[in-house]
């Protein structure tokens, strides 16, 4: 039949402007067929791994062996020590482990038994470092052949410190070893390391057992363990994200062919009504034209789900090497295909159908006249608008009229604005947050914790060194621990100032800091109440200042006042901050930090997120074009005629395309200006929601520098799409136009 082959003509014709439709169709396909999929392979091969390899229920560390079997008859839990040294070659920390038996086993490969001389090393150090499987390594001056790669199921997330955002390779690897290794190797090991799995059912007595024991260091249950939560976490938010930025781009794609619809119908009505009169049904008028949504669904979703699944299996993959996590298992999920599939179709099969709908209210005269068309080109009368000069007055009143449009425009514009800054700042947050924070407020360079907490007459502190004390806490009624630290009253290397830059002093009332005080909602004047993480003891602390710190849970109290009010005795102290490193005795030192070292990891780190930037760059520009670009058309085909006259009767091509298209420039800067502060708005919220229930806050502020370059990027991103809609103006020849008009 001749009427069915009218959709592909008129695509044809447009064709540049149905393929716009149509690739927002398939970007929307291929995010969600993307994240779904590579989210749902991951997700699948984590959840099997800590399952199948017994990851723990937390672990702690005390400087005291443990006696396991009373711990275990006690608690109804099983529990495995397991040896524990961090080895310092050049600059790369070794976290050296023994082999476990029971808990957090290692997925190896190849899968073999680990001989002495031999270890496992986590494979991102290899790749980082080009070792390969076979090859020796030194560590703490004694060769050893690696014999594979390890997975450890509590250190999927490969950071050295729990206070790291970022794993860095280069710097950091997980090894193990056999026992008999360690014990040659290490032959004095500062603390004790256990592993414990089991549901322990008043965790406070648990741990406030342990500390009476034998003296707890650290205690930190799967729940708070950054190296587990942080994988859990980064999925869970990538698998929200995944919907809304589908649905969002379905909605603008299914907008936009709903507007092209409806000039498609309004500049064929004497052709329908033709069709009409010939005997053809309004079922088979309806039929053909929604094919345009068949086609355009059927191109669109199968091309986003082709490139979708072209890309999952290697993004998954950059995701489990990212977590340190094997793949254990292949998945095809044919639930999210099919929803990538369907998806699509209900918005634009809808939106068609909208556009059709009025349509076929009409009769076969109505529609041989062509009355909505005579209705649709009347500009509106706003007397407003008549105190501006003719040429601004009709771009004015073309904005008013495509109201709709510019809206959409607008949203669009906001939209990809989020996701650029988003993209921007988070980076540049990062990199200006440690940088400020250990620049301006820490001025020491090597931060030393000690094994044990008393007055440590065996240290001789040199001048430039200041010791503190410190404690753990969570707060009551939420999940969110505080890190309390007792500094020197004068303190030198630990400044904290508030809002307005004021040095602030410490005192027997507790400062915390400002990422902390947004977190729990609270304000100078108030009180904390918090409770101890190792014997449960509860106290209540009024706040006597916030300081102006970007990053950290924390807190700072005079280590005198302390001491005092944490039953320490008046000189006790469990850390030292010093400006040079300290040759203290290895068995005394718990952790040990280098300030230079932790802000290069942050930098080097950041610098990594430059490629996910690029593609969220990419992405937001493609975005803002098409939509730009398809808007611009559409506005350009319903006008051809009154372009024609315009051109015929003298204007230069400048002057109509700014009483056309003018307007786009105001939506455009309006939509850029709206998008400033729900960027922010939208990172507070995303850095809050992914920060509740771990112990670190950041705040993400916007940069002056990352407001230029969102719109650089996104005015060249403009600058294109009218250029390319200038050029469709050129070719417009009044001749051809008005002949159209006549036939």
């Amino acid at each position: 039949m001749v009427i069915k082959k009218i959709p592909l003509r008129v695509i044809k014709r447009e064709l540049l402007q149905f393929i716009s439709i149509i690739l927002l169709t398939a970007m929307a396909s291929m995010i969600y067929t993307l994240f779904s999929v590579s989210m749902e392979d991951v997700d699948s091969n984590y959840k099997q791994f800590i399952k199948d390899y017994v990851q723990e229920d937390g672990y702690f560390i005390t400087s005291q062996p443990v006696d396991t079997k009373l711990v275990e008859k006690e608690f109804g839990i099983e529990l495995e020590e397991r040896l524990f040294y961090d080895s310092q070659e050049d600059e790369i920390t070794f976290r050296v482990f023994s082999l476990p038996e029971k808990i957090n086993l290692p997925y190896t490969q190849p899968q073999k038994d680990l001989k002495n001389g031999e270890i496992f090393i986590d494979p991102s150090f290899l790749k980082a470092h080009n070792l390969k499987i076979g090859e020796n390594i030194k560590i703490a001056g004694k060769n050893f052949k690696i014999a594979g790669k390890a997975y450890l199921p509590d250190y999927i997330y490969l950071i050295k410190n729990d206070q790291d955002f970022l794993p860095d390779p280069q710097r950091f690897a997980v090894v193990i070893m056999t026992k008999e290794d360690m014990k040659n190797t290490f032959p004095s090991l500062p603390v004790h390391y256990y592993s414990y799995k089991g549901n322990v059912k008043k965790l406070e007595n648990f741990k406030s057992y342990v500390n009476s024991h034998w003296f707890l260091l650290k205690f930190m249950t799967k729940n708070e363990n950054p190296r587990i939560i942080y994988t859990e976490m980064k999925l869970e938010n990538a698998k929200r994200m995944t919907m809304p930025l589908s649905l969002f781009i379905v909605l603008v794609s299914s907008f936009i062919l709903f507007i092209v619809m409806r000039r498609v119908i309004n500049s064929m009505h004497a052709e329908i009504g033709t069709l009409y009169s010939m005997g053809y049904t309004q079922k088979d008028v309806f039929g053909v034209f929604m094919r345009f949504a068949l086609y355009i669904w059927i191109f669109g979703s199968i091309l986003g789900i082709c490139f979708g699944l072209l890309e999952a299996s290697p993004f998954a993959e950059f995701y489990r090497a990212y977590f340190t996590l094997p793949k254990l298992k292949a998945i095809f999920p044919l639930k999210h295909i099919f929803v990538a599939l369907f998806l699509p179709a209900v918005f634009i099969f809808l939106s068609c159908y909208l556009a059709l709908r009025s349509f076929l209210k009409l009769t076969i005269v109505q529609m041989l006249h062509g009355t909505d068309e005579i209705k649709f080109g009347k500009l509106p009368n706003i007397k407003l608008f008549d105190k501006f000069d003719f040429k601004t007055r009709i771009m004015l009143k073309y904005g008013t009229r495509h109201f709709a449009r510019e809206l959409i425009l607008l949203i669009g514009i906001i939209f990809s604005t989020i996701l650029m800054m988003y993209g921007l700042v988070a980076k540049d947050s990062i990199v200006s947050a440690i940088e400020e924070t250990y620049q301006k407020n820490f001025k020491y360079e090597y931060l030393y914790i000690l094994n044990s907490t008393s007055n440590h007459p065996e240290i001789n502190l040199p001048a430039d060194a200041e010791k503190f004390n410190m404690m753990s806490f969570d707060v009551e009624g939420e999940k969110i621990s505080i890190i309390i630290y007792g500094i020197i009253k004068d303190s030198r290397l630990i400044n904290l100032f508030d809002e307005r830059g004021r040095k602030l002093d410490v005192s027997n009332n507790l400062i915390i800091t400002r990422p902390l005080a947004n977190k729990l909602g609270l304000k100078e004047g108030d009180s904390i109440a918090i409770k101890n993480k190792f014997n449960d003891k509860r106290y209540t602390l009024k706040i006597q200042k916030i300081a102006a710190l970007s990053t950290g849970n924390n807190g700072y109290l005079e280590i005198e006042s302390f001491n005092s009010m944490f039953g320490f005795g008046k000189d006790d102290y469990i850390g030292i901050f010093s400006k040079e490193s300290l040759n203290l005795d290895k068995n005394m030192v718990f952790e040990s930090f280098s300030k230079s070292e932790l802000v290069d990891s942050f930098k080097k780190s950041a610098q990594d997120l430059s490629k996910s930037i690029g593609v969220i760059a990419l992405f937001s520009a493609i975005i803002a074009l098409l939509i730009v670009y398809v808007l611009s058309n559409l506005t350009l085909n319903e006008n051809k005629k009154n372009i024609g006259i315009l051109k015929m009767l003298g204007f230069k091509e400048n002057d109509i395309f700014k009483m056309m298209l003018g307007f786009n420039n105001i939506s455009f800067i309006i939509g850029f200006i709206l998008g400033i502060p729900l960027s922010k708005l939208t990172m507070d919220g995303l850095i809050a929601q992914a920060t509740k229930d771990i112990d670190f806050a950041m705040s993400l502020d916007l940069s002056l520098q990352s407001i230029t370059s969102t719109f650089v990027i996104f005015g060249v991103v403009y600058v294109i799409s009218r250029l390319l809609a200038k050029r469709k103006m050129s070719k417009l020849m009044p001749v051809e136009i008005l002949r159209e008009q006549v036939d």
